[in-house]
């Protein structure tokens, strides 16, 4: 009877093959890394054959990201702290990485592939596509759209993954001995002032998602608030004035612009996606590192754009098929139908500010922003 208890689960019980398959490949990667471990072993130590283990997982990289599971990422409890009290988001980030590595059991894989990314590519190139699903595209959604919120994704995972690496990998000191009670309030300080101290920022009210499957007659636009006076006692035509009234116009022309877009389903990062594909011609398909790099959309923040572009049936991914590690992004009919609607309606809109400016007026100000353009560029 106990031979019969320590059985391996049979064919009968595919939960239970799935199950034992886990915690062999649990078990083999803590103890020998992800370079050392390979699939017909972890269907040993599981007591099924490989050909199962290939059929639940699909690969070797599909059973390790099932066995790492989403626990070293952004939390559903975080986000649902995002939504219910965005001011403590960085307490709660903070409290739950710290509870999550200090509970960490000693057969856990992430930091044997931690360490073999050190000086393995391709254990690095797996760590960073888990790295982006489980933490850049939450921490992109709860930060929005507006510039520097790559920035501060960037920063803030720079600071979590620092915490891992001092105090749980290497057991630098004083990182390692600081009792956790001490140290969640004051990772909790530094991950707030990563996100600019207000985890709302850039996102629009009623912004729930980056694309809609259709188009919409336009909103109204909003009047156009006169920029803001100088402050008092500066000069208006001071440098710092100038600047800082050139920056105010930007960040206006966004928003507008962004309102205008959103009646349409879009958000401005989305559509810039969808425009870069459209000025690539037929067939209207780019590489993931041609969008970026034709976009202002950085790689966290493309993977999510994407992501909502292609379930709304406006994009599609094509794998080469030489090479299968590079994606390519292909506008759909639909893609491109709406991208040309919004652009109509984004010309139309951007034809309206300027309305009060003639001709002459124009050329001038494209003179002036040449001139100023030049001398930041040098």
């Amino acid at each position: 009877m106990e031979k019969e208890s320590k059985r391996r689960p049979g064919s009968h019980d595919p939960e239970g093959n799935r199950r034992a398959v886990l915690d062999a490949a649990r078990r083999l990667f803590g103890a020998h890394g992800y370079t050392g471990v390979g699939v017909r072993a972890v269907a040993a130590e599981a007591g099924v054959t490989p050909g199962l283990v290939m059929a639940y997982f699909g690969t070797k990289d599909g059973l390790f990201r099932a066995a790492v599971g989403s626990g070293s990422g952004v939390s559903e409890d975080v986000l649902a702290t995002a939504a219910q009290d965005p001011g403590d988001v960085p307490g709660a980030l903070a409290r739950a990485y710290l509870d999550r590595w200090d509970r960490l059991p000693e057969d856990d894989p992430w930091p044997a592939l931690i360490r073999s990314a050190l000086d393995h590519p391709s254990s690095a190139e797996l760590l960073r596509t888990i790295l982006e699903k489980q933490v850049g595209e939450p921490l992109a959604q709860l930060l929005g759209d507006t510039p520097g919120a790559d920035v501060r994704v960037a920063l803030v995972r720079s600071v979590l993954f620092g915490v891992i690496m001092e105090r749980y990998l290497f057991a630098h000191e004083p990182a390692a001995s600081v009792p956790t009670a001490e140290l969640a309030p004051a990772l909790a300080e530094v991950l707030g002032c990563a996100f600019g101290g207000d985890t709302t920022r850039g996102r629009p009210p009623g912004d729930t998602a980056a694309v809609g499957p259709g188009a919409v007659p336009p909103a109204p636009s909003p009047a156009v608030p006169a920029p803001a006076p100088p402050a008092p006692g500066a000069p208006g035509d001071s440098p710092s004035a100038l600047l800082a009234r050139l920056d105010e116009v930007s960040r206006r022309h966004q928003a507008l612009i962004g309102a205008t877009l959103q009646a349409y389903g879009v958000s401005l990062a989305a559509y810039e996606v969808l425009a870069v594909l459209r000025d690539a011609g037929e067939p209207y398909r780019r590489t993931m590192g041609e969008v970026a790099a034709g976009t202002a959309v950085r790689a966290g923040g493309l993977t999510q754009h994407a992501d909502r572009l292609e379930a709304a049936g406006l994009i599609r991914r094509e794998r080469d098929h030489t090479d299968r590690r590079i994606v390519r992004l292909r506008l759909t009919p639909e893609g491109l139908a709406l991208t040309g609607r919004v652009a109509t309606a984004r010309a139309a809109r951007e034809q309206e500010l300027l309305a009060p400016l003639g001709p002459a007026d124009r050329r001038r100000l494209a003179s002036l922003l040449g001139t100023v353009g030049t001398a930041l560029g040098a």
